[in-house]
């Protein structure tokens, strides 16, 4: 695996944590360029699994690609969907 950012190898896998000693609860990412008024389905649940660059300190998870392209195409507003040919 390699840094998305520098291109380094030197990468550790982690968690999140909200205090010392908790894992942080579940996590979602929500896409930008929603259409106002858009609250129901518009979030992507993200595992707590995350990747940090010791050179360069990118950090980055995986989501669920077919839902975040789902919600964009229904709820995305149309600036957001021209950007992302959808």
């Amino acid at each position: 695996m390699k840094c998305n950012s520098c291109n380094s190898e030197r990468i550790v896998q982690g968690r999140i944590f909200n205090q010392t000693d908790y894992i942080s609860p579940a996590a979602y990412f929500r896409p930008n360029g929603l259409r106002a008024f858009s609250f129901f389905d518009i979030n992507v649940r993200i595992k707590n699994v995350f990747h940090a660059c010791l050179d360069c300190g990118y950090l980055w998870a995986k989501a669920d690609q077919a839902k975040v392209k789902k919600i964009i195409k229904i709820k995305g507003s149309e600036g957001a969907k021209a950007k992302l040919n959808l």
